[in-house]
């Protein structure tokens, strides 16, 4: 049976903000202008200033809105689970999962602090750090509880996050492998690694992490 509900509504102020995100991830902020901006968005020049203030004002609700649903729905996405090796694979399958359907607010996210105004990338990197901090505090707890051998959490943390979060760069929704497939792959060789051998003997130099 054919719906017979309207489609969703979506505000000008909503599509002026998916256009700068795939604008700014195609030809970066500083190539943006918001003539372009507003010729995607299909208003005129001028009107983008009814909705924001600056492009500046632009990029920082990109990310602002990008971090903030991060924190709130990995969160959501561990809540119902108890032991911290199950937290952590729900985390990494949420994390990815969400840098593929908001590609273009992630991958701005990821790519573009260095285009924030002081007082925007000191509250950004707050919030980015809180995020990691979720991560972190699974992997403490997994490491108290002997589920996990990480001699730095830190790093670990660091190095998970900057695997899983590349994703955004290069998946494309016709590629031979689903989310969920590179999901449980990213998944496997964090917890499992590549290697039968130490990195000492394979000729490196072993490192404790």
């Amino acid at each position: 049976m054919k719906s017979t509900l309207p489609p969703p509504v979506v505000s000008r102020k909503a599509i002026i903000f998916k256009e700068a995100a795939r604008l700014f991830r195609e030809k970066g902020y500083s190539g943006s202008t918001l003539r372009e901006l507003a010729g995607k968005a299909g208003v005129k020049g001028g009107s983008v200033y009814h909705h924001f203030s600056s492009k500046q004002e632009i990029l920082f609700t990109i990310m602002e809105h990008t971090m903030s649903t991060l924190i709130m729905r990995v969160q959501e996405a561990i809540a119902t689970e108890t032991k911290p090796i199950d937290k952590l694979r729900k985390a990494i399958q949420f994390h990815i999962a969400y840098h593929t359907a908001d590609s273009d607010e992630t991958f701005v996210t990821d790519a573009e602090l260095r285009s924030l105004d002081a007082d925007n990338l000191t509250a950004i990197v707050g919030m980015r750090d809180h995020y990691e901090r979720i991560f972190r505090q699974i992997m403490e707890e997994g490491v108290a509880r002997g589920e996990m051998q990480i001699g730095n959490v830190r790093l670990a943390s660091k190095a998970l996050l900057q695997m899983c979060t590349g994703i955004s760069s290069w998946y494309r929704p016709e590629g031979e492998k689903s989310i969920s497939d590179i999901a449980d792959y990213y998944i496997e060789l964090f917890f499992r690694g590549i290697s039968r051998t130490s990195a000492a003997e394979a000729g490196g130099r072993a490192v404790e992490l």
